[in-house]
């Protein structure tokens, strides 16, 4: 959301090229030594090879990441907002922004304040914080009111507030407004489920744009997915409640025609209202108001914050129904009334796209075992089971009697897009399970009638038979060119000749900067719930541990989720290095040991727990607030207690 204020297009405008390049690489929150590894080895390389590049690791704890650290800074959690607002602080102060840049290629904004946790609006905590009626509303200012708004974070006041040592902040400022160092900064989940995610992000971008460093080789705001393809089958698709593909979306008329226009449907059918985000989802199960719920790729029982209380009442309700299609018996399948079997990646023909915009495709190699299918089948095959005149709006059938009787199916994959494509464009020896049985080339259909949503205004992508001859292609392509940097010309083709930048996803062409202030989390520690916690992976397990933990060498490096604590925070409460104890929230309690030492090194009130393992579901304790924005869910800030078994 933050690319989409900050940019009028989403994501980012930088490569992975660009880790060759930088001359200074921020992490904010990412412990990318575990979370990203392969792009980690290119960013050691970059610095142990060349002895003037600087790393800086922010952390709310020392890490894998922290050993490569020039700069390593342990900030109090929430505090990081502060820390950014310093650094616009001290670029203004300095002297070093480019004024030439902002003048030329920047407008200022000031957003909307007090705008609540997410929470329940009953919620006490929301009451009292959320008091801004558009949680998205700005207002014009300039330059100046931009700068008295960041004077007062001080460096000895954000020192103060974060704990950071005055001397490490100022070298991480200094990074940034050093005009002839180029910087990187690079962030993941800890940044954005944050209750201020969007703030975070477009903080960022705010210091790239005050000193220009953007868009070019080694300057750039880079975010990475926590999911390999959440760029191309999430954003870029439009598989939101929110979204349509391109980065257009349900609330805009245009963006709604446009769609139906290319889907072939009647104009009307897209409901101008968002449905419900995840969490709110979870909240609608329990009060009864969403009584069907079919979940794919996802372990929502595992993965949902304060689960106990506002996810299990939905899923154990009788009145509802829920369908889970996946190749792996998780919690949340073992809670579902219906499960279907899905065929894994190599088993179906796809695509995804990752954090540089690279577009990938791959052929299905083997068939799925047994009655296992893809979800695209299962969802091609359920559309069978609906007609026009159960689903659509009397009023629109009656202006277009042709799609009466018609099924789902007919609609959208008959519908002279999507089955365009003869079997015979298949190529030789890679045929697939869905193509066979309907007749024509389902993916290629689908591909090239998403395309065109994107085709002509900076979302271009390739032919679809050009993806199979290459290892990827990061858009926009145009005449088969990709493109590694957005928005600088003579690397991106949109740029019109003359204009050096021109951020065209906003109509003026020009980037916001956008004030916003540090707000205080949702929850913190108390005289009662004494600590903070985190929630985060491990190198070892990918997210809920669904496949990780059932490869032998994996689970046997790390069996099972630990409490990472400081050794005198243990002593204090008189436990020792694997003792039993119970990590217990305002909302519920999860059992696991004491871990002092390895990887990850606690400062004292902050315990770290990770969320891989089934058998100890730390998101019973966890809080959920999310960002009023985003809707991204917090997992990295709440109030827990310590006791022993």
């Amino acid at each position: 959301y933050a690319f989409m204020r900050t940019f009028g297009m989403d994501e980012p405008m930088g490569c992975y090229d660009d880790f060759e390049h930088a001359d200074a690489f921020v992490l904010w929150g990412s412990n990318m030594a575990e979370m990203h590894p392969i792009l980690w080895t290119r960013l050691t390389d970059r610095r142990l090879g060349h002895p003037h590049v600087k790393v800086a690791v922010l952390s709310t704890f020392t890490h894998r990441s922290s050993d490569l650290a020039d700069i390593p800074i342990i900030f109090k959690p929430g505090t990081d907002l502060a820390v950014l607002n310093y650094i616009a602080n001290h670029i203004i102060s300095t002297g070093r922004v480019n004024k030439d840049f902002v003048d030329k290629h920047t407008t200022f904004l000031k957003g909307a304040t007090d705008i609540g946790y997410g929470l329940r609006p009953d919620d006490p905590r929301e009451m009292k914080a959320r008091k801004a009626a558009d949680v998205t509303a700005t207002t014009p200012i300039d330059f100046e009111a931009f700068a008295a708004f960041v004077k007062d974070y001080t460096l000895e006041k954000v020192s103060a507030l974060t704990g950071v040592e005055p001397g490490f902040l100022q070298q991480l400022a200094e990074l940034y407004a050093d005009p002839k160092r180029k910087v990187m900064s690079l962030w993941t989940m800890g940044f954005n489920q944050h209750v201020r995610g969007v703030w975070a992000n477009q903080m960022v971008y705010n210091l790239h744009l005050l000193t220009g460093k953007i868009s070019e080789p080694g300057n750039s705001p880079f975010s990475l997915t926590g999911q390999p393809s959440a760029c191309g089958t999430a954003r870029e698709v439009g598989t939101f409640a929110h979204r349509l593909p391109a980065d257009m979306v349900v609330t805009n008329p245009e963006h709604r025609k446009h769609a139906e226009e290319i889907w072939r449907i009647p104009h009307g059918i897209i409901p101008e209202k968002p449905g419900y985000h995840a969490v709110e989802q979870d909240r609608m199960l329990k009060d009864g108001k969403l009584n069907f719920y079919w979940i794919q790729v996802n372990n929502n029982l595992q993965a949902a914050p304060n689960n106990s209380n506002e996810t299990y009442p939905g899923y154990r309700n009788p009145e509802n129904f829920i369908v889970v299609s996946d190749a792996y018996p998780t919690v949340t399948a073992m809670a579902a009334d219906l499960i279907l079997p899905a065929a894994m990646w190599v088993e179906k023909e796809g695509a995804y796209g990752n954090a540089e915009r690279r577009t990938h495709v791959w052929h299905q190699l083997v068939d799925a075992p047994g009655q296992a299918r893809s979800d695209l089948w299962q969802l091609m095959e359920f559309s069978k089971r609906f007609t026009t005149d159960e689903v659509w709006p009397a009023e629109i059938l009656e202006a277009n009697p042709n799609y009466r009787g018609k099924t789902l199916f007919d609609v959208l994959y008959r519908n002279g897009n999507v089955d365009k494509f003869p079997l015979s464009e298949i190529e030789a020896g890679y045929e697939n399970q869905e193509s066979k049985q309907y007749g024509f080339y389902v993916h290629k259909g689908l591909f090239e009638e998403y395309a065109t949503f994107g085709r002509g205004h900076g979302h271009d992508l390739g032919p679809y038979d050009l993806y199979h001859e290459v290892r990827g292609l990061r858009w926009p392509v145009v005449d088969g060119k990709e493109t590694l940097w957005r928005y600088r010309e003579g690397l991106d083709p949109y740029v019109k000749a003359g204009k050096g930048v021109e951020f065209y996803g906003n109509k003026d062409g020009k980037a916001r900067i956008i004030a916003v202030p540090y707000e205080p989390p949702a929850e913190s520690p108390d005289g009662e719930y004494d600590l903070w916690l985190v929630t985060g992976r491990v190198l070892e397990h990918w997210h809920s541990g669904s496949m990780t933990m059932r490869v032998p060498e994996l689970y046997k490096a790390f069996p099972g989720a630990r409490c990472f604590m400081h050794p005198e925070d243990a002593r204090n409460r008189g436990l020792n290095q694997g003792a039993e104890i119970r990590i217990i929230s305002r909302r519920g309690e999860m059992r696991t040991r004491v871990e002092t030492r390895g990887r990850n090194r606690m400062p004292s009130g902050v315990i770290f727990v990770p969320w891989f393992d089934a058998s100890q579901l730390i998101n019973k304790t966890t809080l959920d607030a999310t960002d009023p924005i985003s809707k991204q869910t917090d997992f990295k800030k709440c109030a827990v207690k310590i006791l022993a078994v």
